[in-house]
């Protein structure tokens, strides 16, 4: 059995390179693929906004797990309030953090 060769070192370290390249890029592309928590809040708020203005609104900036049923996924929380027949209203929201979508919305 032959030992490592030290003519095969080029293409090894070649390897090597390239595999750890592909990783950070990987991980590179999903970060940035991931919604801000901030165009997350600028999202919803506009949407609200079509019907009514808006007096407050807020967001974590700190993800958290999310599960319903088989779905698992991590999500930011927030909340706003607005003015509905001179009564201020609030709802709470659950985003989802590499989408941007809302997953859950309530009223409170």
């Amino acid at each position: 059995m032959t030992a490592f060769k030290s003519n095969n070192l080029p293409l090894f370290l070649g390897i090597l390179l390239g595999f750890a390249t592909g990783i950070y890029t990987n991980e590179l592309a999903r970060r940035k693929n991931a919604a801000s928590p901030q165009k997350i809040l600028k999202k919803v708020k506009k949407i609200f906004r079509e019907e009514t203005p808006i007096q407050g609104a807020w967001i974590s900036t700190s993800t958290k797990p999310f599960q319903k049923f088989a779905f698992k996924t991590e999500v930011y929380s927030g909340g706003l309030s607005r003015l509905e027949d001179h009564q201020l209203i609030q709802y709470k929201f659950l985003a989802d953090a590499k989408t941007g979508g809302v997953l859950d919305l309530q009223r409170l």
